[in-house]
C-alpha cells in the first residue's frame, strides 16, 4: 500500500509537470500578426454664410432675450459671411450731475455683449477692435475714455474650440482703434460671446472735463473684426 501511494504520487507530479510544459510551449508558439489599414475623409469648407442670430449670454441655447436699456436691439447685425460680428449692444450709462468733473459712471445694461462667429476652414484667428468716438450734445463735446471692465468670454452651444484671449480692459481712448479680444490661429472658432458689464468691474465711462453742461450726450463705438491675430 505504501508503494502504491508513492507511485501514484509520482505519476501525479509527472502529469502536472507535463501540463506546465505544454502550456508554456503553447504560449511561445502563438504570435499576433499586425498590419495597418487607412482611414480617410475629406473636409470641405462650409458654404453656410447666412447671418447668425444672437443668443442669450446666460443660456446660449436660447435666443437673445433683449436688454431693458437697449430696447429693440434683439435681431443682430444681419452680417453674412464666414467671419462676422453678429451682435453689438448699445451701452447706456447711469446719469450724473453737472457739479463738475472729472467724474465717472457705470453702464446700466444687463446683457451687454458682442457676438462673433468664425466659420472659416483656415482657422487663421482674428482680432476684435473698437474705436470710441467723443460724446457730444448740442452744447458741449466731452473728453472721455471707456473701460470695458471685467470681460467674460462664453462659447456658443456645442462649441469646443479653444477660447480667444482678452487683451485690453484698460482705458479705450476716443478716436483710437483699440484691440479688445484676439484669437490666435486654431482658436476662437465657432460662435463666441464677449460679455460686458458683469463680474468684479463694471463697464465704466470716464469724463475728464471740469465744466459740464446739462444735456443728453451720445457717441459711437465702432467695432471691427480683423481676419488675423493682432
Amino acid at each position: 500500500m505504501k508503494m502504491g501511494l508513492l507511485v501514484t504520487g509520482r505519476l501525479l507530479m509527472t502529469a502536472a509537470s507535463c501540463l506546465i510544459v505544454s502550456n508554456w510551449c503553447w504560449m511561445t508558439v502563438t504570435h499576433a500578426a499586425t498590419t495597418q489599414s487607412q482611414v480617410q475623409v475629406k473636409l470641405t469648407p462650409s458654404d453656410d454664410d447666412n447671418a447668425v442670430s444672437p443668443v442669450d449670454p446666460d443660456d446660449p441655447s436660447k435666443p437673445y432675450p433683449g436688454d431693458s436699456v437697449d430696447d429693440g436691439n434683439v435681431v443682430g447685425t444681419g452680417s453674412q459671411g464666414n467671419l462676422t460680428i453678429d451682435f453689438v449692444s448699445n451701452l447706456r450709462f447711469n446719469a450724473i450731475t453737472t457739479a463738475g468733473g472729472p467724474v465717472s459712471t457705470t453702464a446700466q445694461n444687463e446683457r451687454a455683449m458682442i457676438q462673433i462667429t468664425d466659420r472659416r476652414a483656415s482657422a487663421a484667428g482674428w482680432t476684435l477692435q473698437v474705436t470710441p468716438s467723443p460724446l457730444q450734445s448740442n452744447q458741449q463735446s466731452l473728453t472721455t475714455s471707456l473701460k470695458l471692465g471685467t470681460v467674460q468670454l462664453r462659447p456658443g452651444t456645442g462649441n469646443v474650440s479653444t477660447a480667444p484671449s482678452v487683451v485690453n480692459t484698460d482705458e479705450l481712448v476716443a478716436g483710437v482703434a483699440n484691440n479688445v479680444v484676439t484669437a490666435k490661429a486654431n482658436t476662437g472658432l465657432g460662435t463666441w460671446l464677449v460679455v460686458l458689464n458683469r463680474g468684479r468691474e463694471l463697464t465704466q465711462l470716464q469724463i475728464y472735463d471740469r465744466q459740464l453742461t446739462a444735456g443728453d450726450y451720445t457717441g459711437t463705438l465702432a467695432w471691427s473684426l480683423m481676419n488675423a491675430p493682432s
